[in-house]
């Protein structure tokens, strides 16, 4: 269950210089808080992500090439339980970081066995290009475009997807403006946003068995890549654990 956002960075004279992912995790009121971000090596590739201790794997990532990889999980229907046997789909995005180029995930997730794991939709972006992969017990769909001058939205939700897809589109749709420079700020706001009298819908979600329980900011450019971490519901405002990494040359 989470709310992603992708806006682009830009530069003074309106150029394109970077992009920033911002992700909210919405978790069971059970689960143990995630691992703060740290370094991790992954096959040739150093990265940053966060840990989750139960399965020992991430939601969010970057890696030195500017590949940056989010997975949410994926509910055509709700309540879907967790089923004996099935991999934890945490293992994904590390594997993903392994690559400096989109070319190579989409090898890897075109070989991936969709039936080890609950279903999920995988979202990676190299900054110019943004695949998708949806898994639903089947080979998955795999799409990619071009990822243009405007933000971008994914969300998913417990209760089911489509629940919550029509309100948190609809505020998406008319919250960013045509400024811009405004962007970074409003996308903050935009993950922090609550609807009082709706808990359940927000994108700051709250209702009795969950919480949305962190915030992740993923920012690239062409000099470095940095994870900023909130690991408290972005509601209230604490400070962030961040960490960078230089960023080295990618090859698509």
């Amino acid at each position: 269950m989470c709310t992603v956002t992708i806006i682009p960075l830009v530069g003074p004279d309106g150029e394109r210089i970077g992009l920033r992912l911002a992700t909210n995790r919405d978790e069971s009121r059970q689960r143990p808080p995630a691992l703060p971000p740290r370094l991790h090596q992954t096959g040739s590739q150093t990265a940053i992500w966060p840990v989750d201790p139960l399965g020992g794997g991430t939601w969010v990532g970057v890696n030195k090439s500017g590949l940056v990889a989010t997975l949410l999980n994926r509910n055509d229907r709700a309540p879907r339980r967790a089923q004996a046997g099935r991999r934890s789909r945490g293992e994904i995005i590390p594997q993903i970081l392994e690559n400096e180029s989109l070319s190579g995930v989409a090898k890897l997730v075109e070989a991936l066995d969709a039936s080890q794991y609950m279903p999920f939709t995988l979202v990676v972006t190299d900054g110019r290009t943004l695949l998708r992969a949806a898994a639903s017990d089947a080979p998955v769909a795999l799409c990619e475009q071009a990822l243009d001058a405007q933000p971008v939205m994914f969300t998913s939700s417990g209760l089911g997807d489509a629940i919550v897809e029509g309100p948190r589109r609809r505020l998406f749709d008319g919250w960013f403006g045509d400024q811009p420079a405004e962007w970074i700020e409003r996308q903050v706001d935009f993950h922090r946003h609550h609807w009082p009298d709706e808990p359940h819908l927000s994108v700051c979600m709250s209702r009795a068995d969950a919480r949305t329980v962190s915030l992740t900011i993923v920012e690239t450019c062409a000099a470095q890549v940095r994870m900023s971490y909130w690991g408290d519901p972005p509601s209230e405002r604490g400070e962030p654990v961040a960490l960078e990494l230089p960023r080295s040359g990618a090859r698509r």
